[in-house]
């Protein structure tokens, strides 16, 4: 494509020297040695790259520093929990076992003083995943009752409890779906809710546990087992991981300082913050330099522009 005439006569020039030099380039005789001509086609791509790079910088158009993609195993994670949230809360005491894998929340609504911060919000005490019985489960019947059974072994675990918890003042939200993206769910809402009863928080871990074998007795017991007294696998074990006082100033720290969820519009209104943070908006030259997608001098000049408002 010819340069304008009437400006960049100087780029022309490069042009057409460039043209005469590739036409030389086809035409001359190679050198016989492997290693000269290696040494010439390297040094000729070193070329070739900073002619490219000198190329991109004719492009003004600017470049999106990322793209969306909704196929994406993170962005698929987001939906999937954020529709679990949409889901109406069942009181824990009062499921009938169901088919189907895939996500859960568990609330907390009862008297415990150290989750008062807590209790009666719409901030999960603890998130999780159930996996189907199958990997190849492809509808609820074969993915087996994975996640009616979770829920239940979280019941009996907080039944057993009896000196600091009641089953009746729990409540979860669950969410059955298609084999494989429990796992994308489960982490997004790990990392949105930070729930205390999580591993992850390293704060009061341990409900998940079904018990240490006789081999690994020496084992100290988890922080949920030591706040939470009663079963009998746990009290069984000799030392604490941390003392009752430090779980929980831990637990006080962490709801201060990242304050539970009291409504939904407060979650929907933090997803829809945390969704805008998966593609900045931000631009690109061709040569990778940042820069805003408004051009602030366009603006002016269109408002100086007769006929237009400000």
């Amino acid at each position: 494509m010819p340069l304008p005439k009437n400006r960049n006569n100087r780029g022309q020039s490069i042009v057409k020297q460039l043209a005469a030099l590739v036409d030389e380039l086809e035409t001359a005789t190679l050198p016989d040695r492997v290693n000269i001509r290696n040494s010439l086609r390297e040094a000729l791509a070193a070329e070739v790259a900073r002619l490219e790079l000198a190329v991109s910088r004719l492009d003004p158009t600017l470049r999106p520093s990322s793209i969306f993609d909704p196929s994406a195993p993170e962005t698929t994670g987001r939906v999937v929990a954020l529709t679990a949230i949409a889901q109406p809360r069942h009181p824990l005491t009062k499921l009938r076992p169901f088919y189907g894998a895939g996500v859960y929340a568990l609330y907390y609504k009862g008297p415990f003083d150290a989750y008062s911060l807590l209790a009666n919000t719409e901030q999960p005490i603890y998130v999780g995943k159930a996996d189907p019985k199958s990997a190849e489960a492809k509808n609820a019947v074969d993915q087996g009752t994975s996640l009616f059974d979770r829920l239940n072994e979280h019941r009996k675990s907080i039944e057993k409890a009896t000196s600091t918890l009641r089953p009746e003042d729990f409540d979860c939200r669950f969410l059955i779906v298609q084999t494989g993206y429990q796992r994308a769910a489960e982490q997004y809402l790990i990392n949105f809710f930070k729930p205390i009863w999580n591993s992850e928080m390293r704060i009061c871990f341990g409900i998940g546990k079904h018990g240490d074998s006789s081999k690994t007795r020496a084992n100290k017991r988890s922080p949920w087992d030591t706040i939470h007294p009663g079963r009998r696998w746990a009290d069984s074990l000799v030392d604490d991981q941390k003392s009752e006082s430090q779980i929980r100033s831990e637990i006080t720290e962490h709801l201060s300082r990242l304050p539970p969820h009291r409504t939904l519009e407060s979650i929907l209104a933090d997803f829809l913050s945390d969704l805008g943070q998966i593609a900045q908006g931000s631009f690109t030259t061709a040569t990778d330099d940042e820069i805003p997608v408004e051009d602030e001098s366009a603006l002016e000049a269109d408002q100086d522009r007769p006929g237009l408002s400000p």
